[in-house]
């Protein structure tokens, strides 16, 4: 297995990398969600085009570019709809006359689609409701998974929808979103594609949770260094060491299991996504909670990013079900 990234692949990271270290650093990350001029930058940038399928107008990148991408954004700390929106979203409208409409404004980042699952179809209209919308305030338009399991398309503009806001942990908005009896498009998604789209958007949060990681981790290594107590650096301590050493080693086993999901081969990928949020959303929560307690009382504050990063990991680490629905579905 060639675990190495490739030239243009090196190239992609270390651009996104750039772009968010001039944008982000210990006092900004976590702390709003990325501005709309960021993420067209980012989208101006072809980033998210590498991330679309070519049905849709997009380059047609795999796990490895969704994982690069991701781990980047993680590491920042950046608060992006990276996931549903472009990763989930952007498949579900790839061979359907949606795509027309929609793809280039998605890729160039000038509009937002919002994953709702919930609602049904009666009479040929959508109603019903979709309880926790990430991003549901600014959509352009839902990509409605019904109860029955249909793909809608939704227009934001239509008189029959109706949003509630709601703050999320990490202090984005999600959105409550009712549909009353509203015009709902088909989505034809492509065989496979719907599934590995799911895949994918799993991937895309996994490798978020990973690089956060390895930001509080930094963070709180060069904390220990600094703090002083009793005449020398509380990192002189054996016991914090040990708990630095332990914290490392949940990033590093949650890396390996990481690695293991994008580069698994693409009937396997399900299932090492799936394992991998089993581990990863603990372990990330549990090295975050550490973080903090290694900080002290300032750890809880919003005025480190180390505060700021525990919200988003809870965040992530719960979407989806989390680890506990991860750990049911490989049991199943």
């Amino acid at each position: 297995m060639n675990l190495a990234l490739s030239d243009e692949q090196a190239m992609v990271r270390d651009m996104v990398r750039r772009f968010l270290a001039d944008r982000y650093d210990a006092t900004t990350m976590a702390k709003g969600p990325m501005s709309p001029d960021d993420w067209r930058a980012l989208g101006e940038l072809g980033l998210f085009a590498l991330l679309t399928p070519e049905q849709a107008g997009g380059l047609g990148g795999g796990a490895a570019e969704v994982m690069i991408v991701s781990e980047e954004m993680g590491r920042a700390l950046a608060i992006t709809p990276l996931a549903e929106a472009i990763l989930l979203c952007g498949r579900a409208i790839a061979g359907s006359a949606a795509a027309e409409e929609w793809g280039d404004r998605l890729m160039q980042g000038d509009a937002l689609l919002a994953f709702a699952p919930g609602g049904a179809l009666v009479d040929g209209r959508l109603r019903g409701s979709a309880a926790i919308v990430r991003d549901g305030m600014d959509a352009a338009a839902f990509v409605v998974e019904t109860e029955a399991g249909a793909l809608m398309l939704v227009d934001g503009q239509d008189s029959g929808v109706r949003r509630t806001p709601v703050r999320l942990v990490d202090g984005s908005m999600a959105a409550h979103v009712r549909f009353d009896a509203v015009q709902a498009q088909p989505l034809t998604v492509p065989a496979g594609m719907w599934a590995e789209a799911q895949a994918l958007a799993g991937l895309s949060i996994v490798a978020e949770l990973v690089g956060a990681m390895a930001s509080l981790l930094d963070l709180t290594v060069d904390y220990v260094r600094q703090r002083h107590q009793f005449g020398k650096p509380i990192a002189s301590f054996q016991v914090v060491q040990h708990r630095c050493a332990r914290m490392y080693t949940w990033l590093e086993q949650s890396r390996s299991l990481l690695l293991k999901a994008a580069l698994a081969e693409e009937e396997a990928r399900v299932r090492a996504v799936t394992a991998a949020r089993a581990y990863i959303g603990d372990a990330a929560l549990k090295l975050a909670e550490e973080a903090v307690q290694l900080h002290g009382g300032m750890g809880v504050t919003d005025e480190l990013a180390i505060g700021r990063g525990l919200r988003r990991v809870l965040l992530l680490s719960r979407l989806h079900g989390g680890g506990i629905a991860a750990r049911a579905a490989l049991a199943a």
